[in-house]
């Protein structure tokens, strides 16, 4: 009997579906479409992919089903012909600030593999290159020299970043080393060292020194090991310290251990030396971050204009007021050496002065007199020390928290008030320890490869030669590094690079980084569903991702891909468009069929704007603003190079270009972080010259994609502002008024007031099961109301607080048209085509196109409020069916006539064409991009031979 020729479901009833029976062919591309919340996630990922799922998770042993969380069946009757299901969406979630592009395709974990393998050493204080040793070869090395040849082991050590030399030596003698060569003079570590903090010295630590005689191997070997490993890192002197052994004899031995000259060598690399999630192998200073936080001054003083007995530095830092300390004694103290007074505004003292205050005595000691009126002993009296400063010792207790196991939270929410975060200055962004880029291939260390960009990186890999006694071992894993870089590169992120951390990606781009990684796997009779794969994806590189759904297709995979990209749906060979509305006006089958099919199709809204009976009008005159600009002068920040820009105020700008050429550095690094840095100094704008005009703005709001709350408690009627209004309501009742209600009375958040104890206004209670999904049973007290029976039995126009919470917007905007306020706020959700969204529903149920139009529509609700803001938008068709993008555009509008400017990243060429003036980086992405190809209406844009947005505009307009 042959395989099914179709998934078949049977009775889907998930959320909003209506008891839908529909059949995807396998082996084909299918596109689900239709109008935003009209199902299609239900049907693709609640129904396939949970029911898949779900049923793998089945056939697993019992053992593995206890280690995984498990998945609740969906509501449908019966799927048939399933296969493994694999489901490539948008979300992140919590990003690791480790993981970057490389970690994220495996693709780091080879590089390290190779250059662990074959990479060469370059020797750090000349550029003599050798190979990396084994602690075998260097013992046989030793063996070889003449009998009663006496040996000296050392390694070179440095200080930790920020701290002291008596630091260092404390952490050498705690791992069981005495010796060390200072400048080149040995000192024992258990006398004191007197050494200058302020100057560069070249330490090493003696590890261990023998005679060269029989049965001393294994000894040698341990030594060699424990010291490479413990102290070391990897890096090794090795010095015969006889006289009488011939030059020759000592030359040979040194041109065979390492560098000839310096006597040094590495031994022992795998690939966890270049593992910067490695305690072992991260940067000491951040972790293997890459970046690292430093205290500012500006963040200690509150007020400029008092004296530091009246309260000039941030209590937390310096409080003149408490009862005294050693800190008021310092204080006193390096007034009188530095002979500046306590009572004098803080912005008239000099800036000697501040600097010793912020930065310390910098070696100056000074001896601790007692401050007059000051009876009690205290420990500092009498002592000779030296002041580091505040900003100094804010760091070094900030490094001593961090290294901690626990760390308090209510101290680290101190060090975020009182630092900011830098690139780290011990590796500089580079996340391991210094000996790493040590070892080169082909002249490059393994941060320079990470930060080249892949189609660069590609060609480097492609370039590669190795000698013979190499190449059995390299080729292998150069060929596996050039198979999944070409893959990013065909899927359009050729101008990524394997360094580009994680939480600094859109969602699209980790979505097609999943993809590409799929393909690499080469896996058949698959079912892959994709969330919008075209997101993020200028309309030149649309073609990328449908060549790549290809190729998933035609190795006998089924791609199911919930789309609204009408070039990816034009390519589908099968469409279901579910609909015909939103919500409670949705969840049915529309049509399913060819493109020709749905274009014929009388219900389709899909087919009426697909063949152009309905589109978005293009504007019949392009606004001209207010007449003010903001001016970005010498922006150079990651690939920008240099570039000014205007933006003329009161109309809507779009940002757009290749994906890659600069646009979210130039309007959320650059922009928008020097407008928030005005006011709070802890934000730290990218490279630029200078911003111009920003006096003409009176606020800036960024309204971005990510979700309005963090839990289920949180949703739309909360962040709209709605929620307290609607209470206060209840609160006016006359059964309210008659039991003394409150507005904390209609809060399912307020403990002991009118929530359900029982499930704590959760209206459901969880249970958590080994062996099976989290059963989530509806409260046997509540009924999954939320609140007790007394408050629910307060009405308002003849429904409960749990009843208007259980109302779509649609419904409530006609329930509350005579409250002008509430009916406002609705109405603008509704234009936004968000009717169908429960005021009730949980924020962790809302995509990120549904909660960037929540805050949108939050910001509607009160514009009236003031004029000149700058609101940001990034990509907000994210999500949209072009029916919806039509609503956007007309909300859109109403900011620009209320007297606002808009700013919007954006690829989409309905936008674009509705834009008053364009700004279009590129040509390229990545190290090609970073330019002005265009600039103007779009009109003008279409007109320019270099912008590649300007040739699709000219299908458009």
């Amino acid at each position: 009997m042959l395989g099914k020729k179709d998934i078949e479901i049977r009775g889907a009833r998930q959320n909003n579906l209506k008891n839908i029976d529909v059949n995807i062919p396998r082996d084909k591309i299918t596109v689900i479409t239709g109008v935003s919340g009209s199902g299609k996630s239900s049907l693709a990922f609640d129904i396939v992919y949970g029911e898949g799922q779900r049923r793998f998770l089945d056939s697993l042993p019992t053992f593995s089903r206890s280690r995984i969380a498990q998945i609740k069946k969906p509501a449908v009757d019966f799927v048939f012909g399933l296969s493994p299901v694999i489901a490539i969406e948008q979300k992140r979630g919590l990003v690791n600030p480790r993981s970057t592009v490389g970690t994220m395709t495996d693709i780091y974990d080879y590089m390290r593999l190779l250059y662990g393998a074959v990479g060469t050493v370059k020797c750090p204080y000349c550029d003599e290159k050798f190979d990396i040793k084994t602690s075998g070869q260097i013992v046989e090395g030793v063996l070889s020299l003449p009998k009663g040849t006496k040996v000296e082991f050392l390694t070179p050590v440095s200080k930790l970043y920020g701290e002291t030399y008596k630091y260092l030596f404390d952490e050498i003698r705690q791992k069981g080393y005495n010796n060390l060569i200072v400048d080149g003079k040995r000192v024992d570590i258990s006398e004191e060292i007197n050494i200058d903090e302020y100057c560069d010295h070249d330490i090493k630590v003696v590890i261990d020194r023998f005679e060269v005689k029989s049965n001393i191997e294994k000894s040698i070997t341990n030594s060699l090991e424990t010291a490479l490993e413990v102290i070391g890192e990897h890096v090794l002197i090795g010095e015969i310290i006889s006289e009488d052994v011939p030059q020759d004899i000592k030359d040979k031995f040194y041109s065979s251990f390492g560098c000839s000259k310096h006597h040094i060598t590495m031994a022992n690399i795998e690939s966890q030396y270049f593992a910067f999630n490695n305690i072992s192998s991260a940067c000491r200073t951040c972790g293997g971050i890459g970046t690292s936080k430093k205290a500012d001054p500006r963040l200690m003083i509150v007020n400029h204009d008092k004296s530091i007995n009246q309260g000039a530095f941030d209590p937390s830092v310096y409080n003149p007021k408490v009862k005294m300390t050693y800190k008021h004694i310092i204080m006193y103290n390096l007034s009188k050496h530095y002979n500046f007074s306590l009572d004098i505004p803080f912005s008239q003292l000099s800036d000697y002065v501040k600097d010793i205050l912020f930065y310390g005595t910098k070696g100056e000691k000074i001896t601790i007199e007692t401050p007059p009126n000051y009876n009690k002993r205290n420990w500092i009296i009498g002592r000779t020390i030296q002041f580091s400063g505040y900003v100094n010792q804010t760091e070094h207790w900030y490094r001593e928290t961090t290294r901690k196991d626990k760390v308090n939270k209510a101290v680290l929410d101190w060090f975020k008030k009182k630092m900011v975060e830098y690139t780290c200055p011990d590796c500089g962004g580079k996340k391991l320890k210094k000996q790493r880029f040590n070892i080169l291939i082909n002249d490059k260390d393994i941060h320079e490869l990470c930060w080249m960009q892949l189609t660069e990186l590609y060609d480097f890999m492609d370039g590669l030669e190795f000698s013979e006694d190499k190449k059995h071992i390299a080729e292998p894993i150069v060929q596996e590094i050039k198979k999944r870089v070409s893959l990013l590169i065909e899927t359009g992120l050729d101008y990524l690079s394997l360094g580009r951390r994680a939480d600094t990606i859109s969602g699209g781009e980790a979505q097609r980084i999943r993809l590409a990684s799929q393909i690499s796997s080469g896996l058949m009779g698959m079912i892959y569903i994709l969330d919008e794969p075209s997101i993020g994806l200028h309309a030149r590189d649309s073609k990328k991702v449908i060549k790549i759904l290809n190729k998933l297709r035609d190795i006998g995979n089924t791609v199911i891909v919930v789309e609204h990209d009408i070039e990816t749906i034009e390519n589908a060979d099968n469409i279901v468009e579910i609909g015909p509305g939103p919500g409670i006006h949705g969840g049915e089958i529309v049509e399913i069929g060819s493109i020709d099919k749905i274009k014929k199709s009388k219900g389709s809204i899909t087919g009426r704007y697909l063949c152009g009976k309905e589109m978005i009008p293009i504007p019949k005159k392009r606004r001209k603003g207010n007449g003010n600009k903001l001016t970005i002068l010498g922006a150079r920040e990651n690939n920008l190079k240099n570039i000014d820009i205007e933006i003329p105020l009161g109309v809507l700008t779009c940002i757009s270009g290749v994906s890659g050429s600069g646009k979210s550095t130039l309007v959320n690094e650059i922009i928008y972080k020097k407008l928030k840095s005005i006011n709070d100094p802890r934000i730290i704008p990218g490279e630029h010259g200078d911003l111009e005009g920003y006096e003409h703005i009176n606020d800036i709001i960024n309204i971005d994609q990510s979700p309005i709350g963090k839990n289920s408690r949180s949703n739309p009627a909360t962040y709209i502002g709605l929620f307290n209004s609607i209470r206060r309501l209840f609160t006016k009742t006359d059964k309210s008024i008659e039991k003394d209600y409150t507005i904390s009375n209609f809060s399912f958040n307020s403990k002991n007031s009118g929530r359900c104890e029982h499930c704590k206004g959760e209206g459901k209670i969880v249970t958590k099961l080994q062996f099976m999904p989290d059963v989530e049973v509806v409260c046997p007290i509540c009924k999954g109301m939320r609140y007790k029976k007394e408050i629910l039995d307060i009405k308002y126009n003849g429904k409960n607080i749990y009843e208007v919470l259980n109302m779509s917007v649609e419904e409530a905007t006609d329930f509350f048209k005579d409250k002008k306020n509430i009916h406002h706020k609705l109405n603008i959700m509704n234009q936004l085509g968000l009717g169908y969204l429960k005021l009730g529903q949980p924020s962790t149920t809302l995509s990120g196109g549904e909660a960037q139009r929540i805050k949108l529509a939050s910001e509607l609700g009160k514009i009236k409020r003031g004029k000149n803001n700058l609101y940001i938008l990034d990509e907000p068709t994210t999500g949209l069916h072009i029916s919806d993008i039509k609503k956007l555009l007309n909300c859109l509008k109403l900011f620009v006539e209320k007297g606002h400017s808009l700013l919007v990243i954006e690829h989409n060429l309905e936008v674009l064409k509705v834009a008053d003036y364009i700004i279009d980086l590129g040509p390229e992405g990545g190290k090609n991009g970073g330019y002005v190809v265009a600039k103007g209406t779009p009109e003008q844009v279409k007109e320019a031979t270099e912008s590649i947005t300007g040739k699709f505009l000219k299908k458009v307009l």
